[in-house]
Order: structure tokens, then C-alpha cells, then sequence
């Protein structure tokens, strides 16, 4: 049961850490959940506005390079959720089969048994999988919110960055002027 619970209280502490900085980043942009994030936005806008690629890189390739090192800093908590989820789930069925051992130790002492003395060892086994079904959904739930931000943010950084690149385009040959607007 213990275990259960100290596994309860690191699901929520960084499950709900990285959803409440990736929503502080969502409201106020420099303030960030990985100190990374915000470099590799700020390279991908720029490597679109001046039309530059890493050393040996093409453009393209050094902007998806930046959203891969972006996406691996608002999601670095992801694998360590997903593995707490399935680790309470296993616990959770650990504590069953405890609590089944239990009700049959007491059976083999007792030989005659009445329900009460059987209780203790069924609650320990029902209760320890409902709670670590219970934490696996919490958990596989709060990976849901930080992987929906973490698209979001790198939604958002996308638009920036094809809105840089059509700028840059748009400037650089000459003769293109922007289509006149419908009149209505």
C-alpha cells in the first residue's frame, strides 16, 4: 500500500508540474518548462527568417531539427508518466495476489474459517488494485494534457515559422507584390 501511494504522490507532483509550466508558457511565453524549449523556437524563426540552414543541413532539415529538440523538452516527462501508469497497474495486481495469499494462509491455520477472518486479506486485495488502476488512469490522463500542450506549443511554433518563411519568400523575388484583395 505504501508504495502505491509514494507512486500516487510523484504521478501527481510531476504530472501536474509539467502541465501547470507548459500552461504558464502558454499565457506568458518567457517563463518555460524546459529551459530548452524557448532557445529552439527562437532558431527555428530565425533559421526561416534568414534563410540559413545548419552547417551542412538544409533549411528545412535544421527547422525540423529544432521542433525535435523543442518537442523532446515539453514532452520529457512523458516516458517517465507512462511508466509510473504501468507500474502502479502492476502493483496494484501485486497487492492482489498478496492479499489472495494472506486469505489462504489463513485458511491453511485455521482450517475452519467464518467470513471475518477472511476480510482482511480480500479487502487488501480488491483494494490495492482498484487504487492502482485508479493511479494508472490518473496517470495515462495527465500524459494526455502534456502531450495536447506540447502539440499546441509546437502548432503554434509551426504558423510562426511558415509565416516567416512566406515573409522571406515574398521579399526575396522580385516582380511579387501581394494579390489585390476582393473588393466586397
Amino acid at each position: 500500500m505504501y508504495p502505491l501511494t509514494v507512486l500516487g504522490v510523484m504521478i501527481l507532483v510531476l504530472g501536474i508540474y509539467q502541465i501547470v509550466w507548459l500552461g504558464i508558457w502558454t499565457l506568458k511565453s518567457d517563463l518555460y518548462a524546459c529551459a530548452g524549449a524557448p532557445m529552439w523556437a527562437k532558431k527555428a524563426i530565425a533559421l526561416a527568417r534568414h534563410q540559413t540552414g545548419f552547417s551542412g543541413l538544409t533549411i528545412l532539415e535544421s527547422i525540423e531539427l529544432c521542433f525535435s529538440r523543442m518537442e523532446d523538452c515539453l514532452t520529457r516527462r512523458v516516458p517517465a508518466m507512462r511508466f509510473m501508469a504501468q507500474i502502479s497497474t502492476l502493483l496494484g495486481f501485486l497487492g492482489t495476489v498478496t492479499g489472495m495469499v494472506r486469505v489462504f494462509n489463513t485458511v491453511a491455520k485455521l482450517g475452519t474459517v467464518t467470513p471475518a477472518d477472511l476480510a482482511g486479506g480480500i479487502h487488501e486485495a480488491l483494494f490495492t488494485t482498484v487504487y492502482g488502476l485508479i493511479l494508472a488512469i490518473i496517470a495515462w490522463g495527465l500524459t494526455y494534457c502534456i502531450e495536447a500542450l506540447s502539440r499546441r506549443h509546437l502548432r503554434h511554433l509551426e504558423l510562426l515559422v511558415i509565416n516567416e518563411l512566406e515573409k522571406t519568400t515574398q521579399n526575396s523575388i522580385p516582380g511579387v507584390v501581394d494579390a489585390p484583395k476582393p473588393e466586397k
